[in-house]
């Protein structure tokens, strides 16, 4: 029996969609149709139901699912076997959050770089929720962001949080004064990034639990623009800290203390668990593994606490 083929109908199955797994494999729609023919003339049975708006598994193709997964992850074992780091190739499509780019992802891509020579790396920045559309939908491998994605043959694990946080620029907010209330705090002008990110749902949910009315808030996809404003004296902002280190540690904007506390930022490691491609189960391990050592080393100013890191670190979800 043919790996490609097997392959094939994996793809088909976990994107819905011929013309996706075809995007995905490199090849065109004709030769996806003709190994799903091939397979069903193997096997004597339909796996897929068509219409004119989707395709679905049908009874002996959810049966033989299971089978072809297995096959294909025998499969890649067996060719590593006496393979070194600088054997490896492959692309590896890879999405981040701006917090990550501001953070780990150069030593992260440093270190893909020394370890797997041979593996292409194709980098794009988006928002969180746009990232789960992309690994979705089988635009991405890999996704750095802030939930886990749920959809068939996509993992995640739980790679630490960062602190979240106020912050203002210095000559307004003088280091070592008193907490603020959230009441107060919403007064200002507020920036942060876009809706339903986590830093503006974090701010919102923090509103709402202490009863303080909507604030007035400027939502923004740039760190970089937000920090920008903030020197500016545009207003204060709410964000992960640890992407504003340098700003804060050269005194030209301070973290505001408030009486109550924003929800740490989540970083999850996300990838498809293509059973066909090392390099993607490769680049992901090592995501995990610097996400792990930057959250375990954040300095404790930031607000980070390593016993929750422990926890983090080590949970995997697998999507239903």
């Amino acid at each position: 029996m043919n790996t490609r083929f097997l392959e094939a109908f994996v793809w088909v199955a976990r994107l819905g969609s011929f013309r996706a797994a075809a995007e995905k494999l490199n090849i065109t729609q004709a030769a996806i149709s003709n190994r799903i023919a091939s397979l069903e003339q193997d096997f004597d049975t339909r796996l897929f139901e068509r219409d004119a708006r989707e395709i679905r598994l049908t009874f002996d193709g959810r049966r033989l699912l299971g089978y072809a997964e297995r096959m294909l992850e025998l499969s890649r074992e067996m060719s590593a076997i006496g393979r070194t780091g600088s054997s490896i190739a492959g692309i590896v499509r890879i999405g981040v959050i701006e917090t990550i780019v501001h953070t780990w992802l150069i030593d992260f891509l440093r270190r893909v770089q020394e370890m797997y020579p041979g593996i292409e790396l194709q980098l794009t920045s988006e928002s969180t929720r746009r990232l789960h559309e992309q690994l979705r939908q089988g635009e991405l491998d890999l996704a750095l962001q802030t939930d886990p994605v749920i959809g068939d043959g996509i993992r995640n694990t739980a790679s630490g949080s960062i602190a979240m946080g106020w912050v203002g620029r210095a000559a307004d907010w003088p280091a070592g004064m008193a907490p603020v209330s959230l009441a107060q705090l919403a007064e200002r002008p507020i920036v942060t990034m876009n809706r339903g990110s986590q830093p503006h749902s974090a701010l919102m949910e923090l509103c709402e639990a202490e009863g303080v009315p909507a604030p007035r808030i400027h939502c923004v996809s740039s760190i970089s623009a937000i920090v920008r404003l903030v020197q500016s004296g545009f207003g204060i902002a709410v964000l992960p800290l640890a992407p504003a280190r340098d700003q804060i540690s050269s005194g030209t904007l301070n973290i505001i203390p408030c009486t109550t506390n924003l929800t740490p930022q989540r970083l999850v490691v996300s990838y498809c668990a293509d059973l066909t491609t090392e390099a993607i189960q490769l680049v992901a391990k090592l995501a995990c593994e610097e996400a792990a050592r930057f959250t375990l080393n954040l300095e404790p100013q930031y607000g980070f606490d390593p016993h929750q890191a422990n926890d983090a670190t080590s949970k995997t979800y697998q999507s239903p």
